[in-house]
């Protein structure tokens, strides 16, 4: 498990220049490394090359002897070295490989071949960064194309998972800035203090350099005209972490005592569990009003900036805006950090060992609302807000799940209703419905519930069946408790008015 603590520099702060410094050259190098990688996957595919890809296979053309003899020393001191057997008493003997121009067929350069080739040539921006830390721009670069092409892949198979055709990565923008890394070989905590590579400036970080953990890696993150310094500690608690698998998230063992989360807006999460104990409502109405009061300002100083330019004219951004955009950034962070952690504090509260979150692939994309509802809800990142119960509960043990939910809104959980699954051509008929924005009604019936925590029972039961088995149907008709975030922060506000 990883921790990750951050320490925001501003523009005033003796490390900005530093900073700064670092991240345009992180940017350059990403930049010049997938220059080189495009321009050869692209003109071994082509009959006609352009200046810049018969340039970039000249240089591959001069330094690749100094590169094989480089290997080539490399391997004759492997070979002279005394061999070890290994457990099974075999003696693995070093292979030699030499580099090889590439091909039509083999037209992507691999990290290796294209970290040879720049320590050959000095590339410029490689030497200019510290050791290590472009090698980390290297393989963040490389992470990038691997994603481009296992995208590719299963566009080709299923084309509607995707909004539009996957593209090979694109360049930095030109006076932009890229996140730099570094790693712990060139960077240290000593006595509460973090020594940077090529600086005698430092970073006192007080109750962060107590932390029970190893540095792994120091980013340094370009956001919102400052610089964010991320420390990454790797927690050594020997603490079990049962984790779910990602890719086919699956349940790791058999849930038992389960948590079922309905995300919303209003509601940001409703949040009901087996234990008999009342549902609970995290209001979200802290993030709704944000996020209308920075459309609102965004939209007045949009309109000065832009007021008579045209498409091509004029600036689109000033410090005003920046500033802007940063506050509300950590508004929302804030705020999902203390909602996603009382949730976790929920769980541990009532032993719940497995959280099910429901959630549909593309719902911020397909989703039909009226335009200032649809606004509202797809500003709120519950993408995030997932990924954040998800670490802090692992941390503790519990298991999170998140799933498809569609129909349970519209299926009623007392009556105990079938819930399909959107597209399965399944035709089902609901002994309830939604008759006002908070309540869910049984048909024939003046038995009411409310309607987002019916939503939470049925994500629950449409995955795990038995989970309410032995309850009462009286535990189910409770009136959730509603918890706000903001209160406090409102409660100080009024006091000191």
């Amino acid at each position: 498990m990883y921790c990750s603590y951050k320490v925001q520099i501003h523009p005033e702060h003796d490390l900005f220049n530093y900073c700064d410094s670092l991240c345009f050259k992180a940017k350059n190098l990403y930049n010049i490394i997938n220059y080189y990688i495009r321009q050869i996957y692209t003109s071994l595919r082509k009959e006609i090359r352009n200046e810049n890809q018969l340039q970039v296979l000249m240089d591959i053309e001069t330094y690749l002897p100094q590169m094989n003899e480089i290997r080539l020393k490399s391997f004759a001191k492997a070979k002279a070295k005394p061999k070890k057997a290994d457990k099974n008493g075999k003696i693995n003997e070093p292979k030699l490989k030499l580099f090889e121009m590439p091909t039509q067929e083999k037209s992507f350069m691999g990290y290796f071949f294209l970290e040879a080739l720049f320590k050959v040539m000095k590339q410029i921006d490689y030497t200019s960064m510290p050791s290590q830390s472009n090698q980390q721009t290297m393989k963040k670069v490389y992470d990038d194309w691997k994603s481009y092409f296992e995208a590719s892949k299963k566009y080709k198979i299923h084309p509607e998972g995707f909004s539009g055709k996957p593209k090979i990565p694109k360049y930095k923008p030109k006076n932009g800035r890229t996140t730099c890394y570094l790693t712990n070989q060139i960077t240290e905590i000593k006595e509460g203090i973090l020594k940077l590579p090529g600086t005698s400036l430092s970073l006192t970080l007080g109750k962060i350099a107590h932390f029970e953990g190893n540095l792994q890696q120091i980013r340094i993150v370009p956001s919102y005209g400052r610089y964010v310094i991320e420390i990454i500690f790797k927690d050594e608690s020997e603490k079990e972490i049962k984790r779910t698998d990602k890719q086919k998230n699956e349940f790791v063992f058999t849930p038992s005592r389960v948590m079922g989360i309905d995300l919303g807006v209003d509601n940001l999460a409703t949040i009901v569990d087996n234990t008999g104990l009342s549902p609970l409502l995290i209001k979200g109405t802290g993030l709704k009003s944000t996020n209308q009061y920075y459309n609102k300002l965004r939209a007045k100083y949009m309109c000065i900036i832009r007021n008579g330019k045209g498409p091509k004219e004029g600036i689109f951004t000033t410090d005003r805006l920046i500033s802007l955009d940063r506050k509300r950034n950590n508004r929302i962070m804030d705020f999902l950090h203390k909602a996603s952690a009382k949730v976790v504090e929920f769980a541990l509260e009532r032993t719940i060992d497995t959280i099910i979150i429901g959630r549909n692939i593309g719902w911020k994309l397909e989703v039909e609302m009226k335009k200032s509802n649809k606004q509202t809800f797809i500003q709120i990142p519950h993408a995030t807000f997932i990924e954040m119960i998800r670490y802090k509960a692992e941390r503790q043990g519990i298991q999170v799940i998140d799933r498809e939910e569609s129909y349970t809104s519209k299926s009623s959980f007392l009556d105990n209703d079938p819930i399909p699954t959107f597209g399965d051509g399944t035709d089902t008929e609901f002994s309830g419905y939604r008759f006002s924005r908070a309540f869910y009604k049984i048909k024939g019936s003046k038995v009411i519930i409310h309607a987002d925590v019916n939503g939470a029972f049925n994500i629950v039961r449409k995955y795990v069946k038995d989970a309410f088995k032995g309850l009462e149907r009286k535990q189910f008709l409770q009136a959730p408790k509603k918890i706000n975030i903001m209160e406090k922060k409102h409660a100080k506000l009024k006091a000191a008015a």
